[in-house]
C-alpha cells in the first residue's frame, strides 16, 4: 500500500502563521569575545588531552587511574563549554 502524498501545506511557503513572534537567535548588540577568549578554549582542551595522555603514559602519580581520565575529560568538557559562549 502507497503512502498518500501530501499536497497542501497548512501555510503558504514563505510566511508565518499569525500572532507568531520571531526574535533573532544571534543578538547583533554584544560585543566580540575578547581575543584571550580564543587561547582559553585552547588550553582548557590542550589540558584535558595532556591529561589522559599522561594517564596512559604512567607519567602522573597513581596512574593508570580512573580518577586522572575523569579530571582530563572534565577539562575537555570544560573547554566544550567555554567555545559554545564565543561570540
Amino acid at each position: 500500500m502507497a503512502r498518500p502524498k501530501k499536497t497542501s501545506r497548512l501555510t503558504p511557503k514563505g510566511t508565518r502563521p499569525e500572532g507568531v513572534v520571531s526574535e533573532e537567535t544571534l543578538s547583533g548588540d554584544l560585543p566580540p569575545s575578547p581575543a584571550w577568549f580564543g587561547w582559553l578554549i585552547l588550553a582548557f582542551l590542550l589540558v584535558g588531552v595532556a591529561v589522559i595522555f599522561s594517564n596512559y603514559m604512567s607519567w602522573l602519580p597513581g596512574s593508570p587511574s580512573s580518577s586522572w581520565i575523569l579530571g582530563g575529560l572534565g577539562f575537555v568538557l570544560i573547554g566544550i563549554l567555554t567555545a559554545t559562549k564565543w561570540r
